[in-house]
């Protein structure tokens, strides 16, 4: 997996679709999302602090699972999540990793509510897909 992610960059991917830019090795290179800042009539806010929002979810996030208050606390902020994945924002591999095994972890605990825990599942495939 290592040897993928260093032979394409972590922003493209290998595509055989039309498009793209053509590497060294005749492959087609995409972006691995849609540059959408670039295409936008006006500017946007800086990565830092996109990163800095989601620490705020994150850290909200924590704060709820650790308290015990998973509904409303962790589905709140459960939600809020995937309303900034939803903006096209580039979650961080090694944060998408944690989340993935948070969700993997909150869907499958005992004693919550179906419902919340269906949530947590859901949340699970959108970060694995």
């Amino acid at each position: 997996m290592g040897a993928l992610d260093s032979a394409s960059g972590p922003d493209t991917s290998r595509a055989t679709s039309p498009g793209g830019d053509i590497n060294g090795d005749g492959d087609k290179i995409r972006p691995r999302t849609f540059p959408y800042f670039r295409y936008l009539p006006y500017g946007t806010e800086e990565q830092s602090a996109r990163e800095e929002s989601l620490n705020a979810l994150l850290k909200h996030l924590y704060i709820a699972v650790s308290a015990g208050d998973f509904a409303p606390g962790a589905v709140h902020w459960t939600r809020e999540i995937r309303g900034w994945l939803s903006l096209k924002f580039d979650l961080p591999r090694h944060t998408r990793v944690k989340l993935v095994y948070l969700y993997y972890e909150l869907a499958l605990a005992p004693g919550l509510d179906p419902i919340v825990a269906e949530r947590f599942a859901s949340m699970f495939m959108v970060l694995t897909k």
